[in-house]
C-alpha cells in the first residue's frame, strides 16, 4: 500500500515537472526568450498521454516519464514497473505516438 502510494505521488511529481512548470524565474525567462513551443502543436500526443499508452500497452505502472528534445524531434522516455517487479523503459516519438 505504502509502495503505491509512493509511486502515485512520484508519478504526479513528474508529470508536474514534465508539464513545465517553472523551477525558477530564470526559467522562466529564459522560455520567454525562446518564444511558443513550435513542436507542441506537431505532437501526436502529450506525455500524460504517452504514459497512459505505454501503461495499458505493456500492463506496468511508470515510474519515471520525460522529454527529450533532439533538434525539433520529442521523444518521451517513460520508466516502467512490469507486474514481475522487472524495471525497463520505453521510448515513444511525440509526433508519430509509435513506440520505438
Amino acid at each position: 500500500m505504502a509502495l503505491n502510494r509512493c509511486l502515485a505521488l512520484g508519478t504526479l511529481c513528474l508529470l508536474l515537472a514534465a508539464a513545465g512548470w517553472p523551477a525558477d524565474d530564470a526559467t522562466a525567462d529564459a522560455r520567454a526568450r525562446r518564444g511558443p513551443d513550435r513542436t507542441y502543436a506537431e505532437r501526436a500526443l502529450s506525455l500524460d498521454e504517452a504514459v497512459a499508452q505505454s501503461e495499458r500497452r505493456h500492463n506496468a505502472r511508470a515510474v519515471r516519464a520525460e522529454e527529450k528534445r533532439q533538434g525539433d524531434r520529442v521523444e518521451y522516455r517513460i520508466r516502467l514497473l512490469g507486474a514481475d517487479g522487472r524495471v525497463f523503459e520505453v521510448r515513444i516519438d511525440a509526433a508519430t505516438g509509435r513506440e520505438g
